[in-house]
């Protein structure tokens, strides 16, 4: 007999929001993570998250506008506040910029064009070469708030949340999944399966992920020495850089997509030396408002498909959300939502982000 209607295997940011989607729709939900909860081996840690609007895919911007409705919900809900409206700049080849205004613009997101003087003069702690793409939209969301607060709206909404609970495997019946988690089997109607750089092992034999890697990025930490406003920002250059404030009033800094592949159970922790010293010439460079010695660091793990765009997708009966590829967390709401769906039997006409899908327009300024 089955025990749940849904089982949510990982409780990261993607997987609490579906056992919210899923429990606040009167399904019975038992969400299930391997590690305690605000724990910083995966993915979904830290205090903050560029939350922006611009994409060179229509697509992501589409979903990022309901994403940010998303957020706005949850903000509701949870009578909490997760969203920084500090607005989002984006730097670098004008080129791209350039496709970054024109779909933007063609779906409806502000966004303002600013020369070189007058983002100066704007943003004085960064140091700008040509115009930039102001989203007035755009900001952060405080990433370690909306994990607990997703957690809490969960349980509040029937879920039961087991943690320090490792789930080996997954089993596709003939007709529902059988979890197999500590030695115990546990029946259900449909698994979701958010486990991040787990996924692989957890689906094995179920679903397969062609070329899903798993890479250690690295931030440093500086603290600010001019009273500024700080946009999240974001360098398309030959290596992607982005920024933004911390609730502490540090200025988060990293590469995206340069970290090396990892194991996620038997990483270091420890920093790769090569690119960090390069991080801090780059913030030496181009962040004149901080001081370039950093006042502290920390890792996180990205899951990333082979072209960087999402699997959100229902193979049988497991629905499966993987490769967020380091720029998932802004759009959690909607991916928590369309993970219930998926699971409910929702259809979801034309499915972008299906398995087997062709790549979408990453482009070469990326989707951070």
């Amino acid at each position: 007999m089955r025990e749940f209607d849904v089982v949510v295997v990982g409780c990261g940011a993607a997987g609490s929001a579906a056992a919210w989607h899923a429990a606040r729709r009167g399904e019975s939900v038992l969400a299930i993570d391997r590690f305690e909860p605000g724990h910083r081996r995966g993915s979904s840690h830290g205090s903050e998250r560029i939350v922006r609007l611009g994409h060179v895919d229509a697509t992501y911007v589409r979903f990022a506008i309901d994403a940010l409705q998303g957020w706005a919900d949850v903000e509701v809900a949870g009578s909490v506040a997760l969203l920084s409206r500090s607005g989002a700049v984006d730097m670098g080849f004008a080129d791209e910029l350039v496709e970054l205004e024109r779909v933007s613009t063609d779906e409806g997101v502000r966004v303002e064009r600013v020369d070189q003087a007058t983002a100066a003069r704007r943003w004085p702690g960064v140091r700008f070469v040509g115009d930039v793409l102001f989203q007035p939209d755009g900001g952060t969301v405080h990433a370690d708030r909306a994990l607990a607060v997703l957690r809490r709206l969960a349980v509040e909404s029937g879920a039961r949340l087991r943690a320090t609970a490792e789930v080996h495997r997954v089993e596709q019946l003939d007709s529902g999944v059988a979890i197999h988690v500590d030695g115990e089997r546990i029946e259900a109607a449909v698994a979701i399966v958010a486990a991040g750089a787990w996924s692989p092992s957890v689906l094995a034999g179920v679903i397969d992920l062609p070329g899903h890697r798993v890479t250690q990025e690295q931030l440093a930490f500086f603290r600010p020495r001019v009273d500024a406003v700080w946009p999240a920002l974001r360098s398309l250059d030959r290596i992607r850089h982005y920024g933004m404030v911390t609730p502490e009033g540090l200025v988060k800094v990293a590469e995206h997509h340069t970290g090396p592949v990892v194991d996620p159970d038997t990483r270091t922790f420890d920093l790769e030396p090569v690119t960090w010293t390069r991080l801090v010439e780059w913030v030496r460079e181009w962040l004149p408002g901080v001081d370039p010695d950093p006042v502290d660091s920390s890792t996180c793990l990205y899951a990333s498909t082979p072209h960087e765009d999402f699997v959100l997708d229902r193979v049988g009966d497991v629905v499966l959300a993987a490769g967020l590829s380091g720029h998932g967390f802004k759009f959690v709401p909607e991916i928590g939502r369309r993970l219930a769906d998926l699971a409910l039997g929702v259809g979801w006409p034309d499915n972008p982000f299906a398995l087997h899908s062709d790549p979408l327009q990453v482009g070469a300024s990326g989707h951070k």
